[in-house]
């Protein structure tokens, strides 16, 4: 959409620029348009029609300033509401109330009557900033005993859930593409059900224009989602040691690590596992080939680790110098502030 003075018509879109504000509005005549709210000049501020939907004439529309028609591209010319329905939807709206300068604006309203969308191009811009900030998330929660299942979207990953035979395994997943979506809502302001997801040939679920990476051990599972490549892994601290306490870690030590990682995490014998929720992390991150521990050298990549009661979660990515942690209980999600683990006992 290009903005241009002229000779305005019936049911265009028209603003006028005050100061550094843009006031939009839809013209009927030069007898009346219709905006949301008066023009923001100091003689309107007690008038009690300032903040609803008025009719007004041109010349109280503008405040002296030059009057821009908007200019339509093809594809908005294809989307647009005729004229006629533009002003009816206007004049239905005289008198309404509920003005908000960031959400509920007088560019919101026009885009509306013309179009049946409501939206704000500074409002936008300012998303597009917030989101373009750098976002590496991390959403823990337990896992409930028995979950109260419901369809989720795509409804391939829904038939993938319903399949599993292993009720834990079921019950897990479940858990975790449902904090995705809580994840997705809250750090990125996407709803899940409008996400085109795909697999990739590794069986990886991806989406376009976020990354995000799953992961649930015992009873709790992690989700991390971010603007650039991200990987993440969690792991029980007590189901480990019951499996693999003791000698048995230091055999996987001598048989996965690497030469680097086997210094790096000589400290401990217990940093084991902070070494391998890196491995699994940093594998998810690149989303490549298959896993194979020796083969993931974690000294070079960027990794933070928590430790959250009895999970250990270790998360890799572009972004991951300034994770948030968010953590479900009770039914809430609320951001806490975990101290990282850098490789000595977890």
């Amino acid at each position: 959409m290009k903005w241009r003075p002229g000779e305005c018509r019936y049911g265009d879109i028209v603003r006028v620029r005050i100061g550094s504000i843009r006031h939009y509005g839809v013209f009927v005549s030069e007898d009346e348009i219709i905006a949301f709210g008066l023009p923001p000049v100091p003689e309107y501020r007690d008038r009690p029609e300032r903040l609803t939907v008025t009719a007004t004439d041109a010349d109280t529309f503008s405040c002296g300033s030059i009057i821009e028609r908007a200019e339509y591209t093809l594809r908005e010319k294809i989307g647009k509401r005729s004229p006629k329905k533009t002003v009816a939807a206007a004049r239905a709206r005289l008198g309404e109330t509920g003005y908000n300068i960031i959400h509920n604006n007088c560019e919101h309203f026009v885009n509306e009557c013309a179009f049946g969308v409501s939206r704000c191009s500074v409002e936008e811009e300012a998303r597009k900033r917030w989101l373009s900030r750098p976002i590496c998330d991390v959403y823990l929660a337990p896992i409930p005993d028995d979950p109260e299942y419901a369809p989720v979207a795509p409804p391939e990953r829904g038939e993938e859930i319903a399949s599993c035979r292993s009720a834990s395994l079921k019950a897990a997943k479940f858990t975790d593409w449902k904090l995705l979506g809580e994840a997705l809502r809250r750090s990125l302001g996407v709803d899940i059900s409008d996400v085109r997801f795909r697999k990739t040939s590794q069986g990886r679920w991806c989406a376009d224009g976020f990354d995000f990476s799953l992961s649930h051990t015992g009873r709790a599972v992690a989700v991390a989602v971010s603007n650039g490549p991200v990987g993440i892994d969690a792991e029980s601290v007590s189901d480990f040691d019951r499996k693999f306490g003791g000698e048995k870690a230091e055999k996987l030590r001598e048989r996965f690590f690497t030469e680097k990682e086997k210094e790096k995490y000589a400290a401990d014998p217990s940093s084991f596992l902070v070494c391998w929720t890196r491995k699994e992390a940093e594998f998810k991150r690149t989303g490549k080939g298959s896993f194979s521990p020796s083969a993931v050298d974690t000294t070079a990549c960027r990794a933070v680790t928590y430790r959250v009661g009895d999970v250990v979660v270790s998360v890799c990515g572009d972004r991951s110098e300034r994770v948030l942690v968010f953590r479900e209980e009770g039914g809430a999600i609320r951001l806490i502030d975990p101290e990282p683990v850098e490789g000595g006992a977890p």
